[in-house]
């Protein structure tokens, strides 16, 4: 199991070059562009974790540990999970000039499920948000939902930018989120200039990924720390109320 680790700050429309050169220059980098399509789904509420946990077990392939760890946290708490794909320029392209695109069945797939977010305390500064993180690649991942009845709840696009510095392998992560319309097809790739942002602005993340033991932490909130500093009067990194970034369903008992 790993930790995940970032910083948060908004970042304002007329704000975002400044902001690709100051991070590109800062990163020694120029920024890679991505577009994701995210698919949120609920466990069925009858099954605790995973229906066919036993036909994974038999694969013995090497997403096997994962998936099993996946069924043991879901078995005690039912939780949101997201299903990542990643969406290429001249798909959305294709779709803004009218084409039916759809996302091929064989493209690689990430599932991602996040807890809550570790509690404040004296040894984590309110501003950094650490929780436990498990992502599984897997094409088979939505085909796996539905033989496991998970439901869709949701369906969004993140039109990002990312950088990674060289010295610490820190993330910066710029990303805008886009809600399209629940009728079309998820499996349909969306023209994102026909949608409107979720919030009139970009939301800027520096984050890593640590072992979940305290040392290989504490380097990371270090780094963190320092590049927050580096940033003062730039970016303002906020503190959030770690319940809004909690994936447990309501509703159903553990």
């Amino acid at each position: 199991m790993m930790h995940e680790l970032f910083l948060a700050s908004p970042v304002k429309d007329d704000f975002l070059q400044q902001a690709l050169a100051v991070i590109g220059g800062f990163c020694e980098m120029r920024e890679k562009h991505q577009i994701t399509r995210i698919l949120h789904y609920e466990p069925n509420p009858a099954t605790k974790g995973l229906s066919t946990i036993k036909e994974l077990q038999r694969e013995r392939t090497l997403g096997v540990p994962s998936w099993i760890e996946l069924h043991q946290i879901l078995s005690k708490q039912p939780c949101t999970v997201q299903v990542r794909t990643q969406i290429y320029d001249s798909e959305t392209e294709a779709a803004k000039n009218g084409q039916r695109v759809i996302v091929p069945a064989k493209r690689e797939r990430h599932l991602r499920w996040t807890e809550l977010p570790d509690p404040p305390s004296q040894r984590l500064p309110p501003y950094i948000t650490q929780r436990r993180i498990l992502e599984i690649i897997d094409p088979r991942i939505e085909t796996l939902m539905a033989t496991n009845k998970f439901t869709r709840t949701s369906h969004i696009y993140e039109y990002s930018y990312h950088w990674w510095h060289k010295k610490t392998g820190v993330e910066f992560m710029l990303v805008r989120t886009f809600v399209p319309d629940e009728p079309l097809d998820p499996q349909q790739v969306v023209a994102l200039d026909t949608v409107e942002p979720l919030a009139p602005f970009w939301m800027l993340y520096v984050c890593t990924l640590s072992e979940s033991k305290p040392e290989p932490m504490q380097r990371v909130q270090a780094f963190l720390e320092q590049i927050r500093n580096e940033f003062v009067g730039v970016f303002e990194f906020k503190v959030f109320d770690r319940r809004a970034l909690d994936t447990r369903v309501t509703g159903v008992k553990p």
